[in-house]
């Protein structure tokens, strides 16, 4: 969600490109070794690596720019790892913040300060993920990337496998030895197939949001609890690129959801967060959101010549591609 006046897109801080569908055009539907379906970073990144190993691949995404909010916008070490590996890791080593340290609050006091795993072995150190990524992308001859192309059916049949297609300008039929779905939580593939996600949805819900604001606190994780503006409550803050900082915070079960999302409320809130950590200087909202915790996974992740790897291990690709 963004302030009212400002667009879906309208970012303090990040331009969203707009792209346009693929033309007209016959090669289009010439048959293709992968079909990548979802253009967030599992899926750029899954491309890129088959590129690496002279894999051709096409990305279909349906949107016509990156997903707007602020989402992956921490990067644990192993992905720098696997950003080093597929020749993408200079970007992200200038724009992110080490992020090595983190403190706890009870009711306004610090009661832990603590280092996480670090030593000089370490090479890397924890919104342009998507960009740094389609730049890459973008620069690859191996990769066929497609904006505006949204999945509408899949048919396999013994041995081949076909995905109806439509973009703004015509609707086609593309032939895939192995189809990838990286379409996130909300699947078109895996509603496709029909699957659905078990395991428990966990108690506790949260409103998300990124302010803009200059505040000299170093590039530390504070975790407040029960502070005075969300008793009984937790409260997440830490520092982003380009002076944004990340606020959780945990509603009450006395809190309703369609009141606590509203603008006002959480401007309110932040205020009250902002002065438990002593700021009073000027800030502006970037962008919220909620969410809750759970603990969802699929039975499997492997259909015949699909993968589903919005929520799988991308190391799991690896593995299966290969037989």
């Amino acid at each position: 969600m963004r302030p009212f006046g400002r667009g879906e897109l309208d970012s303090l801080y990040f331009k969203y490109p707009l792209f346009s569908a693929p033309k007209v055009s016959a090669n289009k539907a010439t048959p293709v070794d992968v079909t990548i379906v979802g253009a967030g970073p599992i899926g750029l990144t899954a491309a890129l690596t088959l590129a690496r190993y002279g894999i051709r691949s096409v990305i279909l995404e349906a949107k016509n720019t990156f997903n707007d909010g602020s989402r992956a916008i921490c990067i644990a070490r192993q992905s720098f790892h696997i950003f080093e590996s597929i020749g993408v890791i200079e970007p992200f080593l200038k724009k992110a913040l080490g992020w090595s340290k983190g403190r706890s609050f009870y009711r306004g006091k610090q009661i832990l300060e603590f280092n996480m795993p670090d030593n000089d072995n370490q090479k890397y150190r924890p919104q342009f993920i998507k960009k740094f990524l389609h730049d890459a992308v973008k620069k690859n001859p191996l990769i066929d990337m497609r904006w505006q192309s949204k999945v509408e059916e899949i048919n396999i049949e013994n041995d081949i496998k076909k995905l109806s297609i439509t973009d703004v300008n015509e609707s086609y039929s593309l032939e895939s030895k192995w189809i990838l779905a990286a379409d996130g939580a909300n699947s078109t593939i895996r509603n496709l197939l029909k699957l659905r996600l078990n395991g428990q949805n966990l108690e506790g819900r949260y409103i998300i949001a990124d302010i803009h604001m200059k505040h000299d606190y170093p590039t530390v994780r504070r975790a407040l609890f029960d502070p005075d503006s969300r008793r009984n409550g937790t409260v997440l803050i830490h520092k982003q690129p380009e002076d944004i900082w990340r606020i959780d915070y945990q509603l009450n079960e006395k809190e309703d959801l369609s009141i606590a999302t509203k603008e006002n409320v959480v401007r309110e809130c932040i205020t009250g967060v902002l002065k438990d950590i002593g700021h009073t200087g000027p800030w502006d909202l970037e962008w919220w959101s909620t969410y809750s915790a759970n603990t969802l996974a699929l039975d499997n992740y492997r259909y015949g010549p699909i993968f589903l790897l919005e929520i799988a291990p991308i190391s799991y690709l690896y593995l299966e591609l290969e037989d």
